[in-house]
């Protein structure tokens, strides 16, 4: 009877629990409210389990006495006892919350643990900290492999590289800029504090869903938007001061005659001057240049419902350049005035639309650059005006060269800009059958700019004067539309996680241009400055354009297995009308392996995260010249004729040819890297070796003159470029968290080599030439643009020096040299120094770059610290170098200073003869272009919330930055950041001097 009971009772229980079961349901969330997908649910202790799906939504059927395990990788786990609970919603926390933030991507957006490529975020904190003119400015230092190399110019726009130089094209040889999805020209139009975030895609796989566009990197723009609550209203504005860093030191009067006199003592030819001759002592870079304000105010309005969300946004930025004051209300100045709206709809649960707009209006009034050149070969002799208070004549006092005043040159310069952007973009986003997406966007860049340049009747000197009044109109209109669509599949099928995306792309490109050219302009005020105003018979006007279409295919798979496998394959096909052959295919793979996940490495408790990947991938270059199978021509007296009457038929001299077969310039890629996260997720290390070869580069190569013909566009070389990048990151706090702190740095390395040049020399040299010879040389087995000349061996201390220095055959080098002069090595091993012996000089692309940003907080105080630099680079000196148009320029104080003055004086720097014999290309105008430079450092107070809450405000944050202040470098010029075409870089000629920003500001929030 017992034994009945014992059986009944147990059957009763069993019975119970049987029906005790109950249906689970619930949504995971992250810390920041937005869905977890792909969440593990496991009832503890048993193999029962479901994964959420991609609106983190998950149901499972357990009984009450059981307990649920969340978890996911990069998350920190919760157990929830079920009870009499029928809805579990769940707030998972990020162990490590950079792994989980999700970023930006082509035509998408993924988790940072997810990617399988080496993706690099910069948030808008660490852009809008900084007081630059352009966004992408505000990049350097901040992305591995990635120089962006600035001038000191208003409104300028910085050259970026990424991952070296792949191409021998300049306009190829930049990133491509999206912003919100719209592909555009670059992004001088926004503000800093419209920015979101900026993602750089660096590799093949990641930039391949771009296609025939992504070669050199993309750069992904996402501007802010609204959220959801009342309206909020921003307000911030800084002021600052300008000041002009690292000016060069130019040789006094004395100094300069003293080099002068000197000179004609070693030659015994030329003038000696007596200083007493000569009472001015003008440092024409101080006279040129000036301390500017700048200025920039923001004011933005944001909020939303349940249903949409919105922000509008206006903001003035305004910054006078260095170069002072010119002709009347001829300012060097740059102002912006942008304007952003965004609009996000849900007017259901599937169906979403939205618009964004920015509208940019800009004024720019550039000096006249050239000036600074002419501020370094000018005489100190003289001053800018002469007792009379006219201007001085340079070539008065009986100096050797055409010289010219520069203030003078900068006082008659007078060119205005006026350029108008608009960037509109929708889109509509339709869910339907649970796991299909479909998306349509349309976006637009649309571009017109006029510029007015007006130069009057002058006169300074004869060679420094102007007759005949001209004015030069140049009106340019640009117009880029696009249409994307794409249908998005997600699906989670228990530890299987996937997303496939296919998509097409319509991109119609539309520029053109009007010049018009009209002399004896009056000039009364603006209100004359018209080309009709001039003289009737004395115009003329040119015009062109361009146009081209891509249609693009592609698609995309992004796959993961139990969250530690993961594949991302990608696949694009674009057809160009540039191209004859006009589709060009470009795949991609990468693969992950979260090791961390893996049993064997689950007790390892050093190690939190582990990621290993690897990716490959093809990219295309599509920025070669429109219409490339046209014959450019231009009109030439040499072809002009007479048919049939007394008036003269002009004809067309053929200029260059454009290959009819030009191939896709395609580039290759392969990357390997790993991330860990160690150190209970304080310490971070990402590091990348990747290898990149663009096939088919192309070239503008030289050939032989046919019928005016001058050069060929065509395929005529391969480039390699590889690397590592490191990526290092450490971040803290105090327990009660009233201190944190964060520091990164990154450090890349890059060798450039060019692996084949397809033309007949297998040589192609640059434009830029000094004394007749070629300053740079591109071949196989060298750095695209590398510095070619005589390789400097010393400086001849004597005649017995001189007639010591000889050939294995006992022939005197160098016979005609002088003590002091520059020694030249020996290259070739022959009898003579002559051109046989010009070799390499080194590169001016950086072996190294660096950047270190750091950030402290303590209770409302924060400050933060961003410093970079790049080494191994070199840069021709071409101011120091171009004495033979100038034999009497002045020379810079390092000269001076160092020059040699006789036997053992030194063996770096030749004597003060140094236009005679050494103003050819060579070693001695090569100098390092490595810098460290402090980029910015802010110092900022917010006041606490008591004091706010009083004043009904938000937030309130005052600060204080300070831009640019210290650079560290040994070149002998005033920035060692020099940019240029990719066969001609690096070299300083003309360069606009950068300057330290010193601003005070506050963000205000109510």
């Amino acid at each position: 009877m017992k034994k009945l009971y014992i059986l009944l009772i147990t059957a009763f229980v069993s019975f119970s629990s049987l029906f005790a079961q109950q249906v689970v349901k619930g949504k995971i969330i992250d810390d920041e409210n937005l869905p977890l997908p792909g969440v593990s649910v496991l009832v503890k202790g048993k193999t029962q389990g479901t994964v959420c799906d991609m609106d983190g939504n998950y149901s499972i059927t357990v009984s009450s006495s059981d307990v649920l395990v969340f978890s996911m990788i990069g998350m920190i786990s919760q157990e929830i006892p079920v009870g009499k609970q029928t809805v579990i919603d769940v707030k998972l926390s990020s162990q490590v919350k950079s792994l989980n933030e999700v970023v930006v991507v082509g035509f998408g957006s993924a988790k940072v643990k997810d990617l399988t490529a080496p993706i690099q975020t910069v948030k808008s904190s660490d852009i809008i900290s900084q007081t630059t003119s352009n966004p992408a400015q505000a990049l350097q230092g901040k992305v591995a492999g990635m120089v962006v190399t600035n001038s000191g110019e208003p409104g300028s726009d910085p050259q970026i590289r990424i991952r070296g130089l792949s191409t021998a094209m300049e306009a190829g040889s930049g990133p491509l800029y999206v912003v919100d999805g719209t592909i555009v020209k670059n992004i001088s139009f926004l503000s800093n504090n419209d920015i979101e975030s900026i993602t750089v895609l660096k590799d093949a796989s990641a930039g391949a869903i771009y296609g025939v566009q992504a070669a050199n990197g993309v750069i992904l723009v996402t501007t802010k938007k609204g959220k959801k609550g009342a309206p909020e209203f921003s307000f911030s504005a800084y002021t600052g001061i300008q000041h002009p860093t690292n000016i060069l030191k130019m040789a006094n009067t004395n100094q300069y005659l003293d080099l002068l006199n000197q000179r004609t003592g070693l030659t015994g030819a030329g003038s000696t001057f007596n200083p007493s001759d000569y009472t001015a002592s003008t440092q024409w870079y101080d006279k040129l240049t000036r301390n500017p304000v700048i200025n920039n105010y923001e004011l933005s309005v944001s909020g939303g419902s349940d249903k949409s969300s919105y922000t509008y946004g206006i903001s003035y930025f305004n910054q006078n350049g260095i170069i002072k004051t010119g002709n009347s209300g001829n300012n060097n100045n740059f102002e912006r005035l942008n304007f952003r709206a965004k609009n996000d709809y849900d007017f259901t649960k599937n169906f979403s639309a939205g618009y964004n707009l920015i509208f940019s209006k800009t004024n720019n009034t550039p000096g006249y650059n050239y000036a600074f050149f002419q501020a370094y070969v000018t005489p100190p002799a003289y001053a800018p005006h002469a007792a009379d208070g006219k201007w001085s004549d340079p070539t008065a006092l009986g100096f050797s060269g055409s010289f010219a005043n520069p203030l003078a040159s900068v006082y008659y310069y007078n060119d205005k800009q006026e350029a108008y952007s608009i960037i509109p973009s929708t889109y509509v986003n339709v869910k339907f059958l649970k796991d299909f997406t479909f998306k349509s966007s349309l976006g637009s860049d649309i571009y017109y700019n006029m510029e007015r340049n007006y130069t009057p009747v002058f006169y300074v000197s004869g060679i420094q004067n102007n007759t005949t009044s001209n004015l030069n109109k140049t009106n340019t209109f640009r117009r880029n539309f696009m249409w994307d669509n794409t249908l998005e599949y997600r699906k989670i099928i228990e530890k299987n996680e996937f997303k496939f995306m296919a998509g097409s792309s319509l991109q119609d490109y539309y520029d053109n241009f009007l010049n018009g050219l009209s002399y004896n302009v009056p000039d009364v005020s603006n209100a004359t400055l018209y080309l009709t105003t001039g003289d009737d018979n004395d115009r003329y006007a040119n015009d062109g354009g361009n146009k081209y279409r891509v249609l693009s295919y592609f698609s995309r798979l992004n796959y993961t297995y139990d969250s530690k496998y993961l594949l991302i394959a990608t696949i694009r096909a674009d057809g160009s009308s540039k191209y004859n052959d006009h589709w060009g295919y470009f795949p991609s793979v990468g693969l992950g392996w979260v090791a961390s996940e893996e049993p064997f490495l689950k007790d390892v408790k050093w190690i939190d995260f582990l990621k290993l990947r690897a990716s490959w991938g093809e990219l295309g270059n599509n920025n070669v010249p429109a219409n490339s199978s046209v014959i450019v021509g231009k009109p030439s007296a040499e072809t002009t004729g007479i048919f049939g009457g007394n008036t003269p038929v002009t004809g067309i001299t053929f200029q260059t040819v454009y290959n009819n077969y030009l191939k896709w310039e395609t580039l290759e890629e392969y990357d390997g890297g790993f991330e860990l996260y160690t150190l209970k997720n304080r310490l971070s290390v990402e590091m990348d070796y990747y290898r990149r070869i663009t096939h088919n580069a192309v070239f503008t190569a030289p050939i032989s003159g046919i019928s005016g013909t001058e050069s060929l566009l065509g395929n005529n070389g391969k480039i390699q470029n590889q690397g590592i990048e490191l990526v290092l990151g450490w971040s803290d706090k105090s327990a009660d968290g009233n201190f944190k702190y964060s520091i990164s740095a990154n450090v890349a390395t890059v060798q450039n080599k060019v692996l084949s040049i397809n033309n007949l020399s297998g040589t192609v040299y640059g434009p830029i030439t000094l004394n007749g010879e070629f300053v740079t040389k591109t071949v196989k087995g060298k750095p695209i643009g590398s510095f070619y000349g005589y390789k400097m061996a010393g400086v001849f201390q004597s005649d017995q020096d001189i007639n010591n220095y000889q050939s294995k055959n006992g022939v005197i080098l160098q016979p005609d040299a002088l003590a002091g002069d520059l020694k030249f090595a020996n290259t070739n091993g022959d009898d003579k120094i002559n051109e046989g012996d010009r070799t390499f000089l080194g590169s001016p692309i950086p072996k190294v770059t660096y950047g270190v940003n750091g950030n402290l907080g303590y209770k409302n105080w924060d400050f933060s610290l961003a410093i970079q630099g790049v080494a191994g680079n070199k840069i021709f000196n071409y101011k120091r170098a171009n004495r033979n148009a100038f034999p009497d320029a002045n020379f810079d104080y390092d000269f001076y200073k160092n020059h040699w003055t006789g036997k053992g004086s030194t063996n770096s720097y030749p004597s003060a003869v140094l236009t005679r014999k050494n103003i050819s290309s060579n070693s001695f105008y090569v100098e390092s272009g490595s810098y460290v430079r402090i980029r910015s450092m802010q110092l900022g107070y917010s006041l606490p919330e008591k004091t706010l809450s009083n004043l009904k405000i938000k937030q309130l944050r005052l600060y204080v930055t300070a831009q640019n202040p210290i650079t560290l470098f040994s070149y002998n010029g005033y920035t060692p950041e020099i940019g240029g075409d990719p066969i001609s870089a690096g070299i300083d000629n003309q360069t606009y001097p950068l300057s330290a920003i010193y601003s005070i500001g506050f963000n205000l929030t109510f």
